[in-house]
């Protein structure tokens, strides 16, 4: 069995449509949920995620989850709406830009 730190990105390739980028991403963003951005209950869900207990697959369709993922992303979804169109797509750029520069693939 592969040592869980030496790729932990791996399990969230399928994710991340196969973007190393991507996956590396989710990864360092469940890192910052278990390390608390986000409250307790994210907390303990990233830690259970980034442990290999379950997935985010799994996670999503739980009740104890399930209902806290939703407003976390009802309100990223409200706070992306009131973006200006110009800064939407400058993040969106960044954003991918970021992905493309893991995943080496940078035009």
């Amino acid at each position: 069995m592969t040592h869980p730190d030496a790729d932990p990105e791996r399990q969230f390739l399928d994710l991340a449509a196969g973007s190393s980028g991507l996956a590396k991403i989710i990864h360092a963003s469940l890192e910052r949920l278990r390390d608390g951005a986000a409250g307790a209950d994210l907390q303990e869900m990233a830690r259970d995620v980034l442990a290999g207990h379950t997935n985010l697959r799994q996670i999503a369709a739980t009740d104890a989850y399930g209902p806290t993922l939703l407003d976390q992303f009802h309100r990223f979804k409200e706070w992306e709406a009131n973006l200006d169109p110009d800064e939407r797509r400058r993040l969106a750029d960044e954003a991918t830009a970021v992905a493309h520069d893991i995943d080496g693939t940078a035009d």
